[in-house]
């Protein structure tokens, strides 16, 4: 595993913790169809949330949140509208998250900011 999907990991597994221990289940992790990959599926209460997690070292270019590109913002819908297509649950409401993850550089990993965003994509442009 590079450095970078090392990396990656330490995120997803620190946001799902962190979904955990707020309540929210983890229904799927890094789940595919034909448009992409969503890196977590969560729900609580009647929210089914597909959060999108970015890592990133402290003092790098982008912030985390940055990395959340338009492009990346259709990818994601697409393929949300495709897990909705084969889990439909009319109970449900659809919500689109960032987790924003900053790491101290280096290996272990070490938290150095965690952000999250309920709704991250309202208002977004497309």
């Amino acid at each position: 595993m590079t450095y970078r999907a090392a990396e990656g990991r330490w995120g997803e597994d620190y946001t799902a913790k962190r979904l955990l221990t707020e309540g929210y289940r983890i229904l799927e992790r890094n789940w595919y169809c034909r448009f992409g990959e969503i890196d977590l599926i969560a729900q609580k209460d009647s929210v089914l949330a597909f959060v999108e997690v970015k890592t990133r070292k402290a003092g790098s270019l982008i912030t985390p949140e940055e990395a959340v590109s338009p492009a990346k913002r259709k990818k994601i819908i697409a393929s949300a509208e495709c897990y909705l297509l084969e889990h439909w649950d009319a109970s449900l409401q659809p919500r689109f998250d960032v987790a924003a993850v900053t790491v101290s550089a280096g290996e272990p990993f070490l938290l150095r900011e965690f952000r999250y965003y309920e709704s991250a994509f309202e208002g977004a442009e497309s």
